[in-house]
């Protein structure tokens, strides 16, 4: 049995694990359909599946199958399959910016979550791994939609393809960390983390004047978290209200991971370090 709570809300709504998985379910079918249209077959435990047999995969098992079968393709022949995808995506992306200016008029779309006995610690634990992994296979476990990933330690910066709130088709960017006068929003009172990131085309350099900002606050019982995206006025209302979902799931997967996290006297100690300093960087 889990010793651990997580309850997410969505505009007043609390919305259950059931709803959050079956929204994940049909994603994975999504994911399953685009793969199948590319002509790319999909393998669990080596053997290869047909979309008949991977739409009737329990979601555990939908997991693996991806994952297993992103990590074996790689990243370079990921950014060769999919450059079709990304290419028109870039298109769309770089028509929303030119029609809208960062900072204006900017769509919010909002996930609130709170958890009892997950810490910002083991949050942060769960962040750093993926950073220090690498790989393809835990960013697909934690989203289906996650196509690519590339994490730069030193700088923070991720190099991801992603598809925005599952419109259309999956984007390939820079999300790169930014500071106290990016923030599209003041932070709410008693924030201890903010992780915020402009996001660029990969292609050109372009900001895509969409910013992610998630503000994180440590509770006796564990913490609070309002994750936050924030889009062009131009940008199609559809994405907003779809990157709710996707964020629901994104989320639950990462606090699931998070909780099997169990920082050291020492980890907790330098965590705990990181954070009143980031914290005191953020209100200069």
């Amino acid at each position: 049995m889990e010793d651990f709570e997580i309850k997410f809300t969505v505009d007043g709504q609390e919305v259950t694990q059931e709803q959050i998985h079956s929204i994940e379910l049909e994603r994975y079918h999504h994911v399953f359909d685009v793969f199948n249209d590319k002509g790319l077959n999909i393998k669990l435990n080596n053997q290869v599946l047909t979309l008949e047999q991977l739409m009737a995969l329990p979601l555990e098992d939908a997991k693996v199958a991806l994952a297993q079968t992103r990590e074996a393709m790689g990243k370079e022949k990921t950014l060769e399959v999919f450059k079709p995808e990304t290419d028109r995506a870039d298109q769309m992306w770089s028509e929303i910016a030119d029609r809208s200016v960062k900072g204006k008029n900017m769509q919010e779309a909002y996930v609130n979550v709170e958890t009892k006995n997950i810490t910002l610690q083991q949050f942060m634990l769960f962040n750093q791994s993926l950073m220090k992994e690498n790989n393809l296979y835990l960013p697909s476990t934690i989203h289906p939609e996650h196509y690519y990933f590339n994490g730069d330690m030193s700088s923070g910066k991720q190099t991801i393809i992603e598809t925005f709130g599952m419109y259309k088709d999956p984007l390939y960017f820079d999300l790169k960390p930014g500071g106290n006068e990016d923030y599209p929003v003041q932070p709410d009172e008693g924030v201890d983390l903010v992780m915020m990131g402009n996001t660029y085309l990969m292609s050109n350099g372009k900001d895509t004047n969409m910013i992610g900002m998630h503000q994180m606050t440590q509770t006796e019982e564990g913490m609070k978290v309002k994750l936050g995206v924030f889009l062009p006025e131009s940008a199609p209302h559809e994405i907003a209200e779809g990157h709710k979902k996707h964020l629901l799931v994104e989320f639950n997967n990462g606090l699931h991971i998070a909780a099997e996290k169990k920082p050291s006297f020492l980890q907790k100690k330098a965590l705990d370090a990181a954070i009143k300093h980031v914290k005191k960087q953020q209100k200069k």
